[in-house]
């Protein structure tokens, strides 16, 4: 019988988790029947159409109240009394000093544990988790209560936020995927060498974020895209904007995104006058971000560090698409970014760097083709999901040989 593999989510399919969902395609082109584990349900007003494609084989399950997640905990404390006991002290002692934390994953261990019982039933092979927080935390549980063993995706803030249990489940991990080579050297040290941790880039379908020349005429298009949230910095790039009016820099920025913080920078596009030189579009699907892209002159995201790790995904997309990149510095971005090469980085919290940038940039049509060229050449190198697919079913290949 062919391996069959099963992969944890926190939530499937989510609306910014498209680095994830490139991740999902690129594994089911060697495991097609592969079952996706949602922890919470999907409640997204969009949904990218390639998730749709992969919903039919997710499962979902009510947190409490449902006969069959009942009838699988039932099952567990006949047939293993002893691990469910283990499972249950491993949580408390693991989590005292997190209660918040301690209390969530308590919620999610009737669910977790059903999981176990569906992986058994569909005779999965091996579980990866795609966060090393709450999705970890499961597979962990279920190895423990089926044997099934388990591989663990860590990304951003599951890695340098609480997460006291860390080092315990990567070390049970038979491979841990990790997206940045900071990240990874991280790891090592945290780990203590023993988790077999990788560097697995998010890739992105350079055959759907084309590079068609980008439009001559009209003002400077800027782009940003992500949910609007603090650690986004688009405070700064509408203060940013309102120097670059008071330039008489023509320009038009689009914040491609909704989130909590659109009332807030509607607020400040109303008050500095910008209403006909930013726009917000709410959220948008991938389909539509790529158009946005190939029609940007300059992406620009003034990111703040301490609440913002690895490489942010759009930056590889805008690059993907030749649209040269002003954002922060980040310890990973150097992977990507290198200032005046492959891109253009900032002080964070300064507007006036924004502006800078962006006369700078708008200023030099060869900078700025020179910035999109050498940046687009290390995405063609290190992250089309071409290559990185391939390094992706290649460590699932190894860790499910080793079952």
């Amino acid at each position: 019988m062919s391996p069959k593999l099963g992969v944890i989510l926190s939530q499937f399919p989510r609306y910014d988790e498209a680095f994830i969902l490139r991740d999902l395609q690129a594994i089911a082109v060697e495991y097609p029947d592969m079952v996706i584990f949602s922890l919470r349900p999907c409640r997204d007003k969009v949904i990218h159409a390639q998730a749709k494609t992969l919903q039919p084989q997710t499962v979902y399950a009510p947190f409490f109240f449902s006969w069959a997640v009942w009838k699988s905990n039932a099952y567990f404390l006949a047939k293993r009394p002893a691990a469910c006991l283990r499972v249950l002290a491993w949580i408390v002692t693991r989590h005292w000093n997190h209660p918040v934390m301690m209390v969530k994953t308590f919620a999610l261990l009737p669910k977790t544990v059903h999981f176990g019982r569906l992986a058994q039933e569909k005779q999965l092979s091996l579980l990866h988790a795609g966060w090393a927080t709450y999705p970890a935390t499961s597979v962990f549980i279920i190895e423990r209560l089926t044997g099934i063993p388990f591989t663990v995706a860590g990304h951003a803030h599951d890695l340098y936020t609480a997460n006291p249990a860390l080092t315990e489940k990567l070390s049970r991990a038979r491979f841990v995927a990790t997206c940045t080579e900071a990240n990874k050297t991280y790891l090592d040290r945290f780990t203590d060498g023993k988790a077999r941790v990788f560097v697995s880039y998010h890739g992105v379908d350079l055959g759907r974020f084309t590079a068609p020349a980008k439009p001559l005429q009209g003002p400077c298009q800027i782009l940003v895209v992500g949910s609007l949230l603090p650690c986004k910095g688009l405070e700064t790039l509408i203060d940013g904007c309102r120097l670059l009016k008071e330039r008489g820099v023509a320009f038009h920025c689009t914040l491609a995104g909704g989130g909590p913080l659109e009332k807030k920078l509607q607020s400040m596009i109303a008050q500095y006058g910008l209403q006909s030189d930013v726009e917000i579009t709410g959220f948008v699907s991938q389909e539509v971000v790529v158009g946005l892209y190939q029609q940007a002159h300059l992406f620009i995201l003034p990111l703040v560090s301490k609440i913002h790790w690895g490489i942010p995904n759009v930056v590889i997309e805008a690059l993907a698409t030749k649209t040269p990149v002003v954002c922060c510095d980040l310890p990973s971005m150097k992977e990507l970014v290198i200032h005046g090469k492959t891109g253009w980085i900032i002080p964070e919290a300064d507007p006036e760097a924004v502006a800078s940038a962006v006369q700078r940039l708008w200023s030099d049509v060869v900078l700025r083709d020179q910035l999109a060229a050498a940046g687009h050449a290390i995405v063609m190198e290190r992250f089309s999901l071409e290559r990185t697919g391939q390094r992706l079913r290649q460590l699932f290949s190894e860790a499910l040989k080793a079952t």
